[in-house]
């Protein structure tokens, strides 16, 4: 029996997909195409692979079987090529990296751009999404290295730490004017009677105090919360647009929302220990580290390091500013760097 790879990668495609029109349009082929693929592949294997009705598309027995072992054929042939294109240095080739939404909006400008710069004939690719989707992106190989929250990526075992970068301080941002704005000695729970704009899940330890002060609130107070998160945001972008229009907040280092800062529609107002960032750069454990990947992995470094001295200058410049409302300068006491 012969099976083109062609054909187990259509298979695999239905499989993940669940639906021929979805399978089709992933796979960038016509609907009937791919199904005259998959009739030829069950008669070649000699058996059928999925049952078909109405309801859409379920493998058989026998073709869960088959498939697991087409995905890790698929997957075996995907590190051979790899292999071969590590064989042949930086000068051509594929890299892809997997990023949280905040990692992207940090990290990813800088050094996309110095990476492409340096080497003009590696393309490289980067998907954004949550640090849970990341990691499913890693554990597929769709990426070959992920960046996002380390409670999320470090914690798994078929993953390796290539690097743990150190953290950055975050911010409770709100808009100039905000009630909370210009007032001293401001807790997690006055921040949380206020409508919270979320870019991503929060992970625990970030949680953590959040529902502790929650908790508090509710048991001093009959008056209902606004829902914890109120608004949910694809980017970090909307997010501060968002808050600069409202009395929402939102969660930020300073260097995020540089450019809100500087034309006064947002104002920083609570950093407490919990608020930082804690990244890892990831890959699959036993995977070999291209060139492509260490000459990026050393880009997301280079720019972190850029990251931290921004952040400590942006910090004492902001907390130096003179008060919008009052005239008098601002306090650095909740501004202190991680």
């Amino acid at each position: 029996m012969q099976i083109d790879l062609r054909l187990l990668k259509q298979a695999k495609a239905l499989l993940e997909n669940g639906s021929f029109s979805r399978a089709a349009g992933a796979l960038g082929v016509s609907q009937p195409t791919l199904s005259r693929s998959i009739k030829e592949l069950e008669a070649r294997v000699g058996l059928p692979l999925f049952n078909r009705d109405r309801s859409g598309i379920e493998p058989t027995d026998f073709g869960r079987v088959f498939l697991q072992h087409a995905v890790d054929v698929l997957a075996q042939v995907s590190d051979l090529e790899r292999e071969v294109v590590l064989a042949k240095g930086l000068g051509t080739g594929e890299l892809a990296a997997g990023m949280g939404p905040y990692v992207a909006d940090v990290l990813g400008p800088n050094c996309a751009a110095r990476f492409v710069e340096a080497h003009p004939g590696v393309r490289l690719r980067i998907l954004m999404n949550d640090p849970a989707s990341v990691a499913r992106l890693l554990r597929t190989r769709t990426v070959d290295l992920a960046v996002a929250e380390a409670s999320v990526l470090g914690g798994d075992d078929a993953f390796e730490i290539i690097v743990a970068l150190p953290p950055l301080a975050a911010h409770v941002i709100v808009r100039a004017g905000h009630p909370l704005a210009g007032k001293a000695n401001i807790e997690i729970a006055d921040v949380l009677d206020y409508p919270f704009a979320q870019v991503v899940m929060l992970p625990p330890r970030v949680l953590k105090p959040i529902l502790a002060a929650r908790r508090a609130a509710a048991s001093r107070d009959a008056m209902q919360s606004p829902p914890f998160p109120a608004i949910e945001c694809p980017t970090l972008q909307l997010a501060a647009r968002i808050v600069a229009r409202s009395n929402a907040f939102t969660f930020a280092t300073l260097g995020m929302v540089r450019a809100e800062l500087e034309l006064r529609q947002i104002v920083p107002v609570l950093q407490a220990s919990w608020m930082r960032t804690d990244w890892n750069i990831v890959r699959l454990r036993k995977r070999t580290m291209s060139p492509a990947m260490t000459a990026f992995v050393e880009e997301l470094e280079r720019a972190h390091a850029d990251v931290l001295r921004e952040e400590d200058v942006l910090r004492k410049r902001w907390y130096r500013l003179p008060d919008a409302r009052a005239g008098k300068p601002r306090v650095a006491r909740r501004g202190r760097r991680m």
